[in-house]
């Protein structure tokens, strides 16, 4: 079985956050241009994927020790659908943009110190 760090699952999380505000943005400022929200459809298939992550964590907390124990439980599988399961060309889309933060967070000082594998990750994910 492959590893899947939690900083790893950090990652995915934060990229589908981060695609979905793009999104976001390029349907207010296409609205507001008066031509219509062109990007609605990935921002809703983006935004389920997400909420579909964001049900898969354990957040257990002990009051009395003052411990919080947060962990992502979603699967290399639950990534590869996460990122691969969209119904347009934008599933092209989404897996080059994803490798392509891959490769940015490999030369990211602050994400080296992190448990992820960066080189890797975007292979284990769209191979799984």
């Amino acid at each position: 079985m492959q590893t899947f760090t939690q900083h790893e699952k950090d990652f995915v999380v934060e990229f589908l956050a981060d695609t979905l505000h793009g999104l976001t943005i390029n349907n207010v400022l296409s609205r507001q241009e008066g031509n219509g929200f062109i990007r609605m459809a990935d921002a809703q298939e983006v935004l389920g994927n997400l909420e579909m992550l964001y049900n898969k964590h354990d957040d257990e907390e002990d009051f009395v020790l003052n411990e919080t124990n947060a962990t992502w439980t979603f699967t290399l599988d639950d990534a590869q659908t996460a990122l691969r399961s969209y119904d347009t060309e934008y599933r092209d889309c989404i897996v080059e943009q994803f490798e392509d933060a891959c490769t940015d967070a490999l030369a990211d000082a602050e994400k080296k110190l992190l448990d992820a594998d960066y080189a890797t990750l975007a292979d284990r994910i769209n191979n799984y």
